[in-house]
């Protein structure tokens, strides 16, 4: 084929001696081709590039039919078997059908398959994730994860969580789905930026990371290089933290920036939290709008119709979750622990009950949680040291003038930090009272796997903990953490406190946290105690607390525990009403479904204010308990009547019907297997690898298929060939594993059984080492990459080879072995077929399925490699790649029809929702009335024109994606490959 003046997407060229595939088209100024390649071989293999292809002097398309032929001499046509094989596994199906369901290293829980149907059934992955504490989000993610990968949906991930999370959710991904995440905690960061070149973009040395949103928040370059980066995939853990919220800090703001920005540099976006809202339509919304702002016309009201397709909510009283559970976990037990306040204690308690501040009738008609009287008693709940760090806070502030307060409001406060100070250890009873709880549960902190988690939201109270429990118990400063945050070095001594508290040779025996620790953690694995220390004020960080050892995977009973005070003053009987959130938490495990529905707000700021509200009334116990009890009656019929409480406070359960059709008929379910299995496919690769002529491995892998374990060490090819990434030269290339995965002396262990990888995970947790030793080897692992990368060499760039089947096909019968695809606007394959062309010795050519083909051929069964008399003629090549060509424009027929209906129902759709959104617009800006002055008809006007352009953009990037993502390169001749020859 000669030089073309106009190449299309999926056909292979070779440009500058290279060969590369072409994923996309861009008509450029003057008329010039821009294409966007991805390399195929050498020094160029899996990297991007453009080029303009009219100024490339040796640019050519290549032609299928005139591919090098090449007899097979290895050892039973081994080389072609495994070439193959390779070529299987790298081939990207386009079914929509789940293909990876139980097979991760996980058990395999029904209700979790859920989220992957929805996301696979979805023409662009948008979905918010908001299953209840404990059911495993990210492990729904990253099945997610693998199954776009499949795909070729997910070769780029960004994984954004909080600081805390970092190591688990990195060691999670790896551990059971085999994703390798590059962590960019700070000192990783540091780091890199000493070792690449000040104009690189951080992002473009890793295909897959994980950052905190913390960093982004803080790191001014990371943000900028943000606006330069694209992924396939990004993952925002913990949504919440980045969503509109009815009270946004100004690092809450900051975050759903950030949030928002992500949400446009990626193709597929997941979402997940617990508390998708605040109670509010608008905070919900954010969300949603991060997902798809086309389904919300109005951010007030949500209508559930146009959103449930892009969520999955569930509760942990859901009856299909009930059921799975409730045969492997344990019940939770929880302990009231009741003790009267000292002499001392009444006093303080009292004179904050009757404390009157000017600074606060200033504000009465503010909310309750915003008055300085209930700072104070929420600061005294907690301890004497959180409450006098308060009041003698607020003094110097406004002896400084820079807090409001009177000199009445600073001789109040400086009266009652004397009351405070006289409230000394003896006299603190809640601590004895934890004290006489650890003597009465015979706790010594010598076992092993006896560990104690104690919340407290207060810093100075995580502090004073520490200290108090270390010198009282007689314990050493490396067997009590803390983590609060609140270490200039927090990023690097959270990840290592958290790591040692779940390794069971760690000396680590109490963790004191602050509620930066309440969300996501996994803290099970060495303790089944948690202490409140201070009972939140707030349900939904109570059961998140709760959740840090009552959760999948605990082996034990969780007990909890919590205190709560006696007082004979009846004004602070009456602010006591936190252990009735507790009952709640109970009802709530029993069957209330979201849990939100007793305080009527969806997070925990919105929770803490409702609860202030009744401590600072004195309204006492019952009547709240009353008050979330109407609340949860109302709930039980609301969602039946009222859509909109519905989207925030019901289920998402079922799974609505897609838009688009769930299968492509035109392609089948999963690509052609050569090998039985992984396992087997890795061990025939690796033994061929092994031949001393291959020059790969010093000492041959072990592989032992009754243990189906190998192992070996890592060769040259699997190290950093450089330091601008994260990897030090030399050390393993974090695009197949992180370092961490790998043992001492660069030893690598793989095996496919998922109750090894489990017994692995829990052993690491027994050593000093926490990740586990084994991988888990299974269609995930990104070493099928590397072992694609050996079989390409395996025959020249622009080749195939040809192997003798005497006696297995029929006499004189050629049979050619091709993959083709048709792929869309953006590059992406839209029909993907693997066909095997047979030209019979009469002329006759049929086409036949590569699984049939196999099976008939017994390819599976060992080959013998009888010599070739001769190459078949090179005019069969180009009939069987006609023949073939033929066959996918057909194959493009049938699915450019279903495409066609496809698209008018999104189009369709999408004009609805274009439609509603101006109408709003409408009714947001009436026609202008004659009586406003020129200056506010002008800046109204100006607000209207900014929101219809945004609307116009809006839907034209959307009908632009849908369009090109749909539209086929339309080419009589469809690029194919010739992957391998067979002669009878």
């Amino acid at each position: 084929m000669e030089i073309t003046s106009s190449p299309v997407p999926g056909a292979i060229v070779r440009i500058r001696s290279a060969h590369w595939k072409i994923q996309e088209k861009i008509i450029g100024r003057r008329g010039y081709n821009v294409v966007r390649c991805h390399g195929l071989s050498g020094l160029t293999k899996s990297k991007a590039a453009e080029f303009v292809w009219e100024l490339e002097p040796d640019r050519k398309v290549l032609d299928p039919a005139a591919i090098n032929l090449v007899a097979d001499t290895s050892p039973g046509v081994i080389d072609t078997k495994l070439y193959l094989a390779s070529a299987f596994r790298s081939t990207h199906t386009t079914s929509k059908k789940p293909l990876l369901l139980g097979q991760a290293a996980i058990d395999d829980l029904t209700f979790q398959h859920l989220p992957v149907e929805r996301a696979l059934s979805q023409d662009r992955v948008r979905l918010l994730i908001a299953d209840d504490v404990g059911l495993g989000k990210t492990l729904e993610a990253g099945m997610i994860t693998s199954e776009l990968a499949l795909r070729g949906r997910a070769d780029r991930i960004l994984v954004v969580t909080t600081r805390a999370m970092l190591t688990q959710f990195q060691k999670e991904f790896w551990t059971r789905f085999s994703i390798p995440l590059s962590r960019l905690d700070s000192a990783a960061i540091r780091r890199m930026r000493n070792n690449i070149p000040a104009h690189y973009n951080v992002f473009d040395q890793f295909d897959r990371s994980i950052v905190s949103i913390d960093t982004l928040k803080k790191d001014g370059q990371i943000r900028a290089a943000i606006e330069d980066s694209f992924w396939d995939l990004i993952i925002i853990d913990e949504a919440h933290n980045a969503a509109n919220r009815a009270k946004s800090s100004g690092n809450t703001a900051l975050r759903a920036k950030l949030a928002n920005l992500l949400a446009r540099r990626t193709d597929s976006l997941l979402l997940l939290t617990a508390t998708p809202h605040d109670g509010s339509q608008e905070s919900f919304a954010s969300l949603i709008e991060m997902l798809d702002p086309t389904r919300v016309p109005d951010p007030a009201h949500l209508r559930r119709e146009d959103i449930e397709d892009l969520v999955v909510r569930r509760f942990r009283s859901s009856p299909e979750i009930v059921s799975e559970l409730k045969k492997t976990t344990k019940q939770r037990e929880l302990h009231r622990q009741d003790f009267p306040l000292s002499a001392h204690e009444e006093a303080a308690y009292e004179a904050i009950a009757e404390l009157k501040l000017d600074l606060d009738e200033d504000h009465h008609k503010g909310r309750a949680i915003d008055l300085f009287r209930t700072t104070l008693a929420k600061a005294i709940f907690s301890s004497p040291a959180a409450c006098l760090e308060t009041v003698e806070g607020r003094i110097k502030r406004i002896d400084a003038g820079n807090a409001r307060g009177t000199a009445d409001d600073r001789g109040r406060l400086s009266n009652l930090a004397n009351l405070v100070r006289q409230i000394d250890m003896a006299s603190f009873s809640k601590y004895q009272e934890l004290l006489a709880l650890l003597r009465n549960i015979k706790w010594t902190g010598k076992a092993k796997r006896d560990r104690l988690v104690i919340f407290s939201e207060r810093i100075a109270t995580v502090s004073w903990l520490k200290e108090r429990l270390q010198a009282d118990l007689g314990l050493s400063d490396e067997q009590v953490g803390r983590v609060d945050g609140g270490s200039v070095e927090a990023d690097v001594k959270t990840q290592e406190t958290l790591e040692a508290f779940g390794q069971e040779k760690s000396p680590l025996r109490i963790l004191i946290a602050s509620d930066m620790a309440s969300e996501g953690l996994n803290l099970h694995f060495q303790c089944h105690r948690l202490i409140h220390f201070d009972l939140p004020w707030s349900l939904l960080r109570f059961q998140q607390r709760n959740g840090r050892i009552d959760r999948y995977g605990q082996d034990r009973n969780p007990q909890i525990y919590y205190f709560v005070g006696e007082s004979s003053h009846p004004k602070v009987r009456q602010m006591w009403v936190l252990d009735k959130l507790v009952e709640k938490d109970e009802a709530v495990q029993q069957g209330v479904g979201d849990p939100s529905v007793f305080l009527g707000a969806g997070d925990a700021d919105g929770e803490e204010a409702v609860v202030a509200e009744s401590v600072a009334s004195g309204q006492g116990a019952e009547a709240f308990e009353r008050e979330m009890d109407a609340r949860a009656k109302n709930a039980e019929t609301r969602p039946s009547i009222d859509d909109e409480y519905a989207a925030l406070f019901g289920d998402y359960a079922s799974s609505p019907q897609p838009t688009s059709s769930s299968t492509t008929p035109t392609s089948k379910t999963a690509p052609p297997r050569l090998y039985r299995d992984t396992f087997a496919y890795a061990s025939a690769m690796l033994e061929r690898l092994a031949d001393p002529n291959a020059g790969v491995f010093e000492h041959p892998p072990e592989i032992d298929p009754e243990d189906r374990t190998i192992r070996f060490k890592a060769p040259a090819d699997l190290l950093a060939s450089d330091t601008l990434g994260y990897a030090d030269k030399n050390t393993i290339d974090d695009r197949y594993m992180p370092a961490e995965a790998v043992s001492p002396g660069g030893k690598i262990e793989l095996t496919d059984r998922a109750d090894v990888i489990t017994s692995a995970i829990e052993k690491a947790k027994m050593q000093e080492r926490s990740w586990p030793s084994v991988q888990f080897l299974w269609d995930g692992h990104p070493m099928l990459e590397w072992f694609a990368d050996c079989a390409d060499a395996f025959f020249a760039d622009h080749s195939a080879p040809v192997a003798n089947l005497q006696g297995r096909i029929e006499p004189g019968e050629v049979a050619v072995i091709l993959h083709g695809a048709i792929p869309n606007q953006s590059g992406a394959p839209v029909v993907d077929r693997w066909a095997v062309i047979r030209i019979r010795p009469s002329g006759e050519v049929l086409v036949e399925e590569v699984d049939d083909f196999i099976d008939r051929a017994r390819l599976r069964d060992k080959v013998p490699n009888r010599p070739l008399e001769r190459l078949p003629d090179q005019s069969l090549i180009g009939r069987a790649v006609d023949a073939f060509q033929g066959h996918l424009v057909e194959k493009r027929k049938l699915r450019a029809a279903e495409i066609e209906e496809e698209l008018s129902q999104v189009l369709e759709r999408l004009a609805e929702f274009e439609a509603r959104h101006r109408s709003q617009l409408r009714l947001d800006f009436p026609e202008l009335d004659d009586a406003e002055t020129s200056i506010h008809s002008r800046r109204r006007s100006a607000l209207k024109q900014a929101r219809e352009k945004k609307i116009d953009q809006l839907f034209g990037d959307w009908q632009e994606w849908f369009e090109k993502t749909r539209t086929m390169v339309d080419d009589p001749h469809p690029y194919v490959d010739v992957k391998a020859v067979f002669v009878g």
